[in-house]
């Protein structure tokens, strides 16, 4: 089937998500290649498209592992595999979405979840792997001076699921993990009758 056959078949579903065409990341043409069709790109995904495994949750789309437990590391992979990356909870807003939904699923208060954080370049100095932007929002756990960097090998950071705040922790400790979709873009062909 060519490309504008496909293309026409999935224009009588009216929206077509990006990634369905399989083009480049970051790239929706400016022009329309189609004669008789208007594209309307939008941020976000129209609520009548089913995004499983990724659930919206506040402005975000998440993938929240509820049973295999993996280290830092293979969890980074394993979110890179679907096309995400683990999550940067940037601030309270965020953090209090991604708790009160755990909440709300039945995680308990020893279910933790790593996320993107970590000071694996420099000691001390935590970044989001997801964005490389440093990590402004971070709520630490516990009332002494955290991160701990405790044994002097904790340099990935992870979330409790019933509390807002964040830990340090060795990235070979095995937890539960939260990945976040990058932004979505949806486009709509509206054929238009000259």
């Amino acid at each position: 089937m060519s490309l504008e056959q496909t293309c026409r078949k999935l224009m009588i579903q009216g929206v077509v998500l990006a990634g369905v065409l399989g083009l480049a990341r970051g790239y929706l043409p400016d022009v329309n290649i189609f004669t008789n069709y208007r594209t309307e790109v939008y941020n976000g995904i129209p609520s009548e498209i089913d995004t499983t495994p990724f659930v919206r949750i506040g402005d975000n789309y998440y993938y929240i592992e509820p049973v295999n437990k993996v280290n830092w590391f293979q969890a980074a992979g394993a979110c890179r595999m679907m096309n995400a990356h683990l999550a940067s909870i940037e601030d309270k807003a965020e953090m209090e979405a991604l708790i009160k939904y755990m909440k709300a699923k039945g995680f308990k208060n020893n279910d933790y979840f790593w996320i993107s954080g970590n000071d694996l370049g420099t000691e001390g100095a935590f970044y989001w792997l997801s964005n490389g932007r440093p990590m402004t929002y971070a709520p630490w756990n516990g009332p002494k001076q955290m991160p701990d960097n405790y044994g002097g090998n904790e340099n990935c950071v992870h979330m409790f699921s019933t509390r807002e705040m964040i830990n340090d922790a060795n990235c070979k400790i095995q937890m539960l993990y939260v990945c976040e979709a990058t932004e979505p873009k949806t486009f709509k062909f509206t054929y238009i009758k000259w």
